[in-house]
């Protein structure tokens, strides 16, 4: 069977065929991503609001949940500057190999 027959085939799993040739197809996850979101949300509902803190007076209470929302912020900004300096050192990668070619 060439690759010709087995065009706009679906895959078990779900997966199908979209292009001729090598055969690509777009993976997907055997058991959909309701699980995944599932996860997702709990976290996202166990990270709002304020913390308890046990044996802790309400004002340190206080200063401990300001300490951890900026911990929060700090980590997101660190993410997305990585993120930018890796697309940043992959855009200048293609332009090195132009100049160097």
């Amino acid at each position: 069977m060439n690759a010709m027959d087995v065009t706009g085939a679906v895959l078990q799993g779900g997966a199908q065929i979209i292009s001729q040739g090598l055969g690509r197809f777009i993976p997907e996850p055997a058991n959909g991503v309701a699980p995944f979101k599932a996860l997702l949300s709990s976290v996202a509902n166990s990270l709002s609001g304020s913390t308890v803190f046990p044996g802790v007076q309400g004002e340190y209470a206080e200063l401990l949940n300001k300490q951890i929302e900026m911990q929060q912020q700090m980590q997101l900004v660190s993410m997305f500057s990585n993120i930018e300096k890796s697309r940043h050192e992959t855009q200048m990668a293609a332009v090195r190999n132009i100049r160097g070619g």
